[in-house]
């Protein structure tokens, strides 16, 4: 049975076919994917797919859709989900999994079973009631331990004060000698008595600490057993995943990536899955498109229906293979190219420091892809300098003001109010919805008047498998604050101030964003929304004491937008 879905297309893209395979890490897909997309949402909308909830917090999935030329010349697509829907791996019309199914049954299914085993183990082990209440007694022991020794410390510290005021009282007396050996002799008597309190407490616990090391080490032991066989059997099943393309070349997966075992899932996006099952049925691959369907993960941003890249920790490794003997075309990366020499305006200059409004588009700093950047355009602007040290960045998709020290002395001051958080940015946003006019975190000012604002703490991280992207993680997140403030309303959209109280990467954008957030992506947030010609987002305020004369400055860029 052929997975193909045969496309009747527009004349408008009949006659505007990929000139090369458009990079599948661009933000935007081609139009002629998004056709094959958008054929392939209606199927969804309209089928029940094993009885899955799309739209259940956290059971949204991620589809693809390639569209391809058989050897008669008919264009059509191939669809894919990734990872399992449903508990299945594959599904009637998508494309099968890259891995030979039964190379894993061979193994995998004790090996599972064993590792269950093994978790059953720790389980009654690390939920037994004798080390449950050994712990109860550790920490008991513990606490009277800590109190003990705060209060001996405050009756030593006591002591001390009353030595040195009766050593300011003497003066200096064959009788005052005596006094002298005698404090001496309490202050080594006090050292003394702490000590051997201290190692009293410490033979205590540990006659605790040694009734729970048997049951302590069996665990460790069985965590380390558990380990070794989950790699060995991460090895094996990357084994089973062995990639072709165009040229006919096959490699096995594991050897594509720098790190001992790929991450787990690589090879189950949607991507691999269709290039690879084109190459298999000599198809020829024309232009891929990937969508989110359903409901948001927990933990990262995607929207039902937005088009996304393929990811980079996975993918990145995998597809330049699978892709070789086709002809792709570069990456087309969000922004502007910027050939004024002007950009970025300078704001603010004295002998200290700079302050530049940058433009959207502009990197702060050079990057991997691209040199172009307020740092290197200074550079050159200032061939003299020796200094030109940026004090803190702006995303390339964001403007607004950045301040550039001219010296190490100026730089080190500068940080360290942003340490000390006494330098103030304000930035203003665009948000893709219209917020509710009182969502419960509102406070009254102004007289009358509501003002709606309130301030969002959701941690952050990078997202390992698909960097630049960031995820809200409250178990390995970084602290992570922002205050914002409604300005106006219109019918489909917010306007904000942002005062970030913390820095980090994609602060705005994600707490924007998350649905645990604002719930409302800033407009042409390609990364966490939809990408437009830009970024809505831009730094309009910023506030520093000097660095050499401690005065105050406060500087103001009009927005843009």
């Amino acid at each position: 049975m052929s997975l193909i879905t045969f496309l009747s297309l527009p004349a408008r893209l009949s006659s505007d076919l990929p000139r090369g395979f458009p990079s599948p890490f661009s933000n935007t897909p081609h139009p002629i994917a998004q056709h094959a997309a958008l054929d392939l949402q209606q199927r969804l909308s309209r089928a029940q797919l094993c009885r899955h909830d799309f739209t259940a917090p956290g059971n949204g999935k991620m589809f693809g859709v390639l569209v391809v030329r058989d050897v008669s010349g008919q264009l059509g697509y191939l669809a894919a989900f990734s990872g399992m829907l449903g508990g299945s791996w594959q599904l009637p019309g998508f494309v099968p999994p890259m891995f030979d199914a039964q190379v894993l049954d061979a193994f995998l299914p004790d090996g599972e079973a064993q590792l269950k085993v093994y978790e059953e183990a720790l389980a009654t082990l690390q939920n037994s009631t004798t080390l449950g209440k050994l712990r109860v007694e550790l920490e008991r022991l513990q606490l009277q331990r800590d109190a003990e020794l705060a209060a001996l410390k405050e009756v030593h510290q006591r002591r001390k004060r009353s030595r040195r005021e009766q050593r300011q009282r003497l003066n200096q007396s064959a009788d005052d000698e005596a006094i002298l050996v005698k404090l001496s002799f309490e202050s080594q008597q006090d050292k003394r008595e702490l000590r051997l309190l201290q190692v009293d407490w410490c033979e205590r616990l540990a006659t605790v600490e040694a009734q729970s090391a048997p049951i302590l080490q069996q665990i460790a032991e069985l965590k380390r057993t558990r380990t070794r066989l989950s790699k060995r059997l991460h090895r094996r099943v990357f084994k089973a995943y062995m990639l072709i393309n165009q040229l006919g070349e096959r490699k096995a997966m594991a050897e594509l990536f720098e790190r001992a075992l790929p991450p787990g899932g690589s090879g189950d996006c949607a991507a691999p899955k269709l290039l690879q099952y084109a190459h298999q049925q000599g198809l020829m691959p024309l232009a891929l498109a990937e969508f989110w369907w359903g409901a948001s993960p927990s933990a990262g941003i995607r929207h039902h229906g937005h088009y996304y890249p393929a990811c980079r920790g996975k993918c990145h490794p995998i597809l330049p293979f699978i892709l070789k003997g086709i002809e792709v075309q570069p990456r087309q990366i969000a922004g502007h190219d910027f050939n004024d020499a002007a950009a970025p305006e300078v704001v603010y200059e004295d002998d200290e420091l700079l302050v530049v409004n940058k433009p959207s588009g502009l990197l702060s700093v050079p990057g991997k892809e691209m040199t172009d950047s307020v740092q290197t355009r200074l550079q050159h602007r200032y061939p003299a300098a020796t200094g030109l040290l940026l004090v803190h960045r702006l995303d390339m998709s964001t403007s607004g003001l950045l301040l550039v020290a001219k010296n190490r002395a100026a730089h080190k001051a500068l940080q360290r109010q942003f340490l000390q958080r006494t330098i103030e940015k304000r930035y203003v946003a665009v948000l893709s919805k219209r917020l509710p006019e009182f969502s419960g975190n509102e406070t009254a000012m102004g007289g009358s008047e509501a003002v709606e604002q309130g301030v969002i703490e959701l941690p952050l991280r990078v997202d390992i498998d698909d960097r630049p992207r960031q995820l809200v993680c409250f178990a390995h997140g970084k602290p992570c604050v922002t205050r914002w403030q409604v300005i106006a309303r219109s019918e489909t959209t917010t306007r904000v101030y942002f005062y970030p109280l913390t820095g980090r990467t994609h602060q705005l954008r994600l707490h924007a964003a998350h649905p645990q957030g604002l719930n409302a992506p800033i407009l042409g947030d390609e990364l966490y929304g939809k990408p437009l010609e830009r970024l809505l987002l831009h730094a309009e305020k910023l506030s520093f004491d000097h660095p050499v004369t401690g005065k105050r400055v406060e500087l103001i860029a009009p927005v843009p937008f």
